[in-house]
């Protein structure tokens, strides 16, 4: 379990530190795939696949589109149509969070 958190806790440090193009996005998301199916190998427990993978996909949908899915694969909220005092809790969620 704490190595699933470390791998996860590297992938989003990679995610926040890199750069918000298309090619940066892409490459990113496929160093991360890679590295997420290098680590699951011998793992009996495939869900950690399932989410590693939802988790990447939807942090690059954030990056393309502005908005996460939810695990129903149904879109949220984009974070432009938030209220004011929405997205200053959010962004101090997220700032806690990846720094």
């Amino acid at each position: 379990m704490t190595a699933e958190i470390e791998f996860f806790n590297e992938i989003f440090e990679e995610f926040v530190c890199s750069e918000e193009d298309v090619q940066d996005n892409e490459i990113w998301k496929s160093t991360s795939i890679i590295k997420l199916m290098k680590a699951s190998i011998g793992e009996e427990n495939k869900s950690v696949l399932e989410d590693g993978l939802k988790i990447i996909l939807n942090l690059c949908k954030f990056r393309d589109c502005g908005y996460l899915q939810d695990s129903y694969k149904s879109e949220s909220y984009s974070v432009d149509e938030l209220i004011e005092s929405d997205k200053n809790k959010l962004d101090s969620i997220l700032k806690a969070e990846f720094i």
